[in-house]
């Protein structure tokens, strides 16, 4: 039996030192909520490592942090302000291809990862590998699963906040999985309100399973300290890949070998309690806030829906019960994204069940 391969494609900006809390305001102000992101826990929860060396002869993680976090200052500015092909998209998917080409074997297994526009690289790699292949290898990879955080790989009105630059470089023929991925995940934020951040959804097929959970961008994909949402979303991840049998080996916080995670040479600040998962429906909310102006040309709900042929299905978009967790815990907590939208509830226990909108739970209680 060949090995397991995963790929882990981080957002824009994301990188392992984003565990170390600074403070605002040149080291004056409150300690910023931020931290890493769900790809760098679930790498490091799948036994990898910074320097991208295998873990076992069973399982091998590669990692590759986000669009904007390679090259000198002024070189990275302008990779996330712009996103040019040849530099850090090119570089990263090159990279990828590169590093897989010199470990793959026949056999072997690949499962993709990615959040935002590594959402969108890992898509689009999954497409490259089935298109293109492996350097100097005839057999196309098999991915097995792939699971991403909330893709965006569009942009609609210009953002230039640091963190807010979703460019439209990562794009795809269409928005349907590749014919070489056997399975797709999705986790797509039902509160997100940038109308830059709108999300590149999964055309609707027998092997793609899209749903919407509470919070916005990063409280999907992570990147805040306060990370309770988005552990819910991770949690959701490590389940599925137990419950569908991929054969993924993973370990508990305790047993990553922090006095050793490098990543370039330097120590890597990540903690057992940045790894740690706390899942809470009623964690921090990070929504954007604007002057009143601004926010009305640049805010907006999102159109919670399905797609289908890159064209708005019918079908029902799915709801993870952890948004009405929180309905029901926090009375000021109600998407009017889903006021009247017909939906299916995801329940814990892993059944669909129909409702109307947001009426049904409140009545209900379910």
């Amino acid at each position: 039996m060949g090995k397991k391969i995963t790929i882990c494609f981080d957002g824009t900006n994301n990188h392992p030192k984003d565990a170390e809390q600074e403070r605002e305001w040149f080291g004056l102000g409150r300690i910023e909520d931020s931290s890493i992101t769900n790809i760098v826990k679930l790498h490091l929860l799948l036994g990898g490592n910074m320097l991208n060396k295998a873990q076992n002869e069973r399982q091998h993680g590669l990692y590759y942090s986000g669009v904007g976090t390679y090259g000198n200052h002024l070189q990275r500015l302008f990779n996330v302000v712009f996103a040019p092909e040849n530099l850090d998209v090119g570089r990263i998917l090159n990279r990828a291809r590169k590093d897989l080409s010199e470990i793959w074997q026949d056999g072997d297994s690949v499962y993709l990862f990615g959040f935002s526009r590594g959402a969108a690289l890992a898509r689009r790699f999954a497409a490259i590998l089935h298109q293109k292949g492996l350097h100097g290898v005839k057999a196309i990879p098999a991915i097995r699963f792939l699971a991403v955080f909330d893709t965006v790989a569009s942009l609609g009105l210009p953002n230039l906040d640091d963190d807010e630059k979703p460019v439209s470089d990562v794009v795809f023929e269409n928005n349907t999985v590749a014919a070489g991925v056997q399975e797709a995940l999705h986790l797509v934020a039902l509160d997100e309100n940038r109308i830059a951040f709108q999300p590149t959804l999964m055309n609707k097929d027998q092997r793609v399973t899209e749903i919407w959970f509470p919070g916005s961008h990063g409280d999907v994909g992570g990147g805040f300290f306060h990370d309770g949402l988005s552990d819910i979303a991770l949690d959701f991840v490590l389940r599925e890949i137990k419950k569908r049998n991929l054969g993924l080996e993973s370990i508990a916080p305790k047993d990553i070998d922090y006095a050793n995670l490098r990543n370039a040479g330097e120590p890597c600040a990540v903690e057992p309690d940045d790894i740690t998962l706390k899942p809470s429906p009623v964690g921090i909310m990070h929504p954007k806030d604007r002057w009143f102006p601004v926010a009305r040309a640049t805010l907006a709900s999102r159109w919670v829906r399905v797609n289908k042929n890159d064209e708005i299905s019918e079908e029902y978009p799915v709801l993870h019960h952890s948004v009405v967790d929180r309905m029901h815990m926090d009375r000021n907590y109600r998407p009017p994204n889903m006021l009247a939208t017909l939906h299916f509830l995801y329940g814990e226990d892993g059944t669909l069940s129909s409702h109307k909108g947001l009426g049904d739970h409140l009545t209900t209680g379910a």
